[in-house]
Order: C-alpha cells, then structure tokens, then sequence
C-alpha cells in the first residue's frame, strides 16, 4: 500500500510540470454569470452616452460660469481648456442625438464583436503600446 502511495506521489512530482505546460494560458477570466454579459454592458454604454456628454458639459459650464461670476476663478490655460471642452461636448452631444439608430446598432454590434475577440485572446497588445493589434489569423 505504502509503495503503492509512494509511486503515484512521484508520478504526480514529476508530470505536474510537464501537465502545467500542455494548458494553454486563459489571459481573461471567463463570462460570470453574476455580471453582466459584453452584449448588456456595451448596450448600456451607448444608451448612457447622451446622459455623461450632458452632465459633463454641465459641470463644465458651471465651472466657467462661476469663473466669470468671480465666485471661483480659474487660471488662464485651464479657463480656455474648459471653454473648449464645453464647445466639444456640446458638438459631440449634437452628432450623437442626431446620430442614425441602424448606424447606433452597427457600432454596438462592431463593438461586441471587438470585445468577443479581445477575451477570447485575439490581439497583441504590447506594454508601452498605444494599442492592440489582432493577431495573424494565419499564424505568422
């Protein structure tokens, strides 16, 4: 018995490395059930989208009103970078309320798909690197 128990402890001392290389890495944990699916999460950031630019141009222009009140003075730079940015998301929330619905549903579908790749591990990303590159789908 006691040899029997000390030739399956040295078969699993000396597989386990060779076993621990025959799986492949899993980069991204699997979907759990206790989050959101990709479809839901992305779904609801397009439908957010117009709420966030509109509540942030509002803080945004609260911001430059009360520096031109006197209430909270901003520096020069940072004045003209709220300016700009109010001109920006105002600019941003108009191509957006105007924005086609099957045009909306496309990006939603492109994007899901992006996502579907990037956890099953079909990009390249890089550290340092502005972005992620898909992979060779033929393997070169």
């Amino acid at each position: 018995m006691t040899k029997l128990l000390h030739a399956a402890a040295v078969v699993l001392l000396f597989s386990g490395p060779a076993l621990a290389q025959e799986f492949q890495h899993q980069r991204r944990i699997p979907h759990r059930p206790d989050r959101p699916s990709i479809r839901e999460m992305v779904t609801q950031k397009y439908e957010r989208q117009e709420e966030l630019l509109t509540n942030m141009m509002k803080q945004r222009q609260a911001a430059v009103d009360d520096h031109l009140s006197g209430r909270k003075l901003l520096g020069d730079e940072e004045f003209a970078r709220h300016q700009r940015h109010v001109k920006g998301l105002h600019r941003k929330l108009a191509a957006a309320k105007q924005k086609d619905p099957q045009l909306v549903k496309l990006e939603i579908e492109h994007e899901i798909e992006l996502q579907e790749k990037m956890m099953a591990g079909e990009f390249i990303w890089t550290p340092g690197a502005e972005d992620l590159v898909l992979k060779d789908p033929w393997g070169g």
